[in-house]
């Protein structure tokens, strides 16, 4: 396993990571037991485990997977210390304070503090909630001051609000964020490739993790109608399913599987640090390992130039529309 240095957060996080956004729902303790220990074999030290709260629509079944999570990991003897715990945090609309959602999520997933959290406006987005990063800034500072918190990350925001918030933390003496979670895949490129995004990332040393490398599953020959929710923007599953037959056919080119081409391809990007993928199955877990072993032998460069030519999803989120389509 290959590490990067998260930001300046000094974090070493793994080029993979294991993400759990409903995925645990659907699985047996033992089953998740096994591929958390599975993943700690082979390097992998960042899990994404935050309490998914339906996110914009608060009247629908909560996930349990973060309690699930905790359950398995208790199961696997995976020590706290031994890997990185990211939570989510919604803003704006029905959510109550960043405080109150940690008060309740940090003991489902039987933790006494998380590494990272990520804010999320998928709820603002909904609901029109005006986004005041000056007040997501204050309110990470105070779960970092009480101990919950180490670090902080953004899911997608406009570049000019990015630049406010870690202006208004330099001018207050309070904690930057450190990295940005964004979607990147082969034919939605927009968000992680924006120059004035990347501008401001890389003069403050705000990494990406990629998110959605595989379409939900979609990229690599699943069915959008076998697609359990959530799934991505309904854009990126329709182009994505349009394009997997032609992504097989590159990624058999190379003596590759089309996950490990989807994510090699992630990782090409100097400004990604790890990729982020959700599994159920050992055996996908497995073959997804392959993808830095396929980056090696190829290069970023001989990965990038194979998917040059894959039509780009019109509709994808871009930071001058980053709630996405309709």
């Amino acid at each position: 396993m290959e590490y990067r240095t998260l930001g300046n957060s000094g974090l070493q996080v793994s080029r993979l990571a294991l993400g759990s956004y409903h995925v645990y729902d659907r699985m047996t303790i033992d089953q998740i037991a096994e591929l958390l220990t599975t993943a700690c074999a082979v390097g992998i030290n960042w899990f994404d485990v935050g309490h998914y709260a339906s996110a914009a629509h608060p009247e629908e079944k909560v996930s349990v997977t973060d309690i699930r999570f905790a359950w398995a990991r208790e199961q696997a003897g995976i020590k706290r210390e031994d890997y990185i715990h990211t939570q989510k945090l919604w803003y704006g609309g029905p959510r109550p304070s960043f405080k109150a959602q940690f008060a309740e999520s940090l003991p489902r997933a039987q933790v006494d503090y998380a590494d990272l959290a990520i804010y999320n406006a998928d709820t603002a987005y909904h609901f029109g909630t005006p986004v005041d990063m000056k007040d997501i800034v204050t309110q990470m500072a105070g779960l970092i001051e009480c101990g919950w918190l180490r670090h902080w990350g953004i899911n997608q925001a406009f570049p000019a609000d990015v630049r406010t918030a870690i202006e208004f933390a330099e001018k207050e003496g309070l904690p930057k964020p450190v990295m940005m979670q964004l979607p990147y895949n082969a034919f939605t490129r927009d968000m992680v490739e924006d120059p004035a995004l990347l501008e401001i990332t890389q003069e403050y040393n705000v990494v990406y993790q990629a998110s959605n490398v595989l379409a939900v599953g979609v990229l690599v020959g699943r069915p959008i109608e076998a697609a359990t929710r959530p799934t991505g923007y309904p854009s990126m599953d329709r182009s994505a399913a349009a394009l997997a037959g032609q992504f097989a056919e590159l990624a058999q080119s190379v003596d590759a599987t089309p996950a490990q081409l989807a994510i090699a391809f992630a990782l090409s990007h100097p400004q990604v640090v790890t990729a982020l993928f959700g599994t159920s199955k050992l055996s996908q877990l497995q073959d997804n390992l392959g993808a830095l072993d396929l980056l090696a032998r190829l290069g970023a460069d001989g990965v990038r130039d194979l998917l040059k030519d894959i039509p780009q999803d019109p509709n994808q989120v871009r930071v001058d529309r980053i709630e996405g389509p309709a």
